[in-house]
């Protein structure tokens, strides 16, 4: 795959940063491009405000314009990157966290001595749990290849392992938006295979190759357009008035946390909770909903209340023809 036009002007910069100077002949060597892409690229360097010159003689140059003065953080906000550098560090394996864990690491190291070491000590005394999270082997190196084919605006073909196809599936996507959600990194784009946009995981793709036929992202395209008020990741054309009743036991952390940008909390006296949404499908709130079990009750809609009723009797049925050693 030939180097993005982003990748080709930042790594422009990066050529230029080394203050030497460049000459036209060694940039062009450098970048792998002809003489008008060259001119092209410092063109846009200029129209983004990157200040650059040419010294007769010696080449191309950043000014000192460009370089990021030093930066002076206050203690408060030290231990604000050290506390993103202990949960980037539990997820390193995952696309980008490494890279911010490295620039969280290189801001935290301007601090001066006696301030940096004070907030270590003060970390010594914070824990972070990220919680579940995926493994994902091919998530880094399909990340990669698919920011690439979105910065392009280039088609890709894939195969896709569906926990609903056996054989799993090929086809032909346009990469519109790369989402993290749900622990997990998500592509949003066309799928020729099915005449629309789908959501697939990038641990479930098990081949990757981008094509030469380029595309144009939809005018206004955007991830909460595709989801539409759904619970999580999957809606299903139809929006649905929710009320639950939590009991005593779970009502407060229910109430002390978003599940969704719809959601309105109403405390009864007695301890319980109504919690109520709008959402765009059943399936996926029927089974956040069956995690709790007997402390909640569906006031509504009838057919999730059916849902949750059918799930956890095939449970209880599951269970029951199970032998159990004593």
């Amino acid at each position: 795959m030939q180097i993005s036009k982003v990748h080709r002007v930042l790594k422009l910069i990066v050529v230029l940063q080394n203050g030497r100077g460049n000459t036209v002949e060694e940039l062009m060597d450098e970048l792998g491009v002809s003489r008008r892409t060259l001119f092209r690229d410092l063109n846009m360097l200029e129209a983004a405000g990157v200040p650059y010159y040419h010294e007769k003689g010696v080449g191309y140059k950043l000014s000192n314009e460009f370089y990021m003065p030093p930066i002076s953080l206050t203690a408060a906000e030290t231990l604000g990157l050290m506390i993103l550098g202990k949960s980037a560090a539990a997820q390193r394996d995952k696309p980008m966290f490494a890279s911010a864990l490295s620039g969280i690491y290189k801001l935290i190291s301007t601090m001066p001595e006696p301030m940096r070491s004070a907030c270590g000590e003060m970390m010594s005394g914070v824990s972070i749990d990220v919680g579940a999270h995926g493994y994902g082997e091919g998530e880094v190196a399909h990340y990669t290849i698919l920011h690439r084919c979105i910065d392009e605006q280039r088609m890709c073909r894939l195969r896709y392992k569906s926990p609903i196809e056996a054989r799993g599936f090929w086809t032909n996507i346009k990469p519109y938006v790369l989402h993290y959600a749900a622990r997990a990194w998500y592509l949003f784009g066309w799928s020729e295979k099915h005449g629309d946009v789908r959501v697939l995981k990038l641990a479930r793709i098990t081949d990757l190759e981008p094509l030469e036929d380029t595309f144009e992202r939809p005018e206004g395209f955007t991830v909460s357009s595709v989801l539409d008020g759904a619970w999580a990741l999957n809606p299903e054309g139809e929006k649905y008035e929710v009320e639950l009743l939590f009991k005593p036991m779970v009502a407060t952390n229910i109430a002390e946390t978003c599940w969704h940008p719809t959601q309105h909390i109403e405390m009864l006296d007695n301890g319980s909770c109504i919690a109520r949404f709008t959402v765009n499908g059943l399936n996926e709130i029927a089974w956040w909903i069956c995690g709790y079990a007997d402390q909640v009750e569906v006031r509504k809609p009838e057919q999730l209340k059916q849902i949750v009723l059918d799930r956890l009797r095939r449970a209880v049925e599951n269970l029951s023809q199970q032998t159990v050693d004593v």
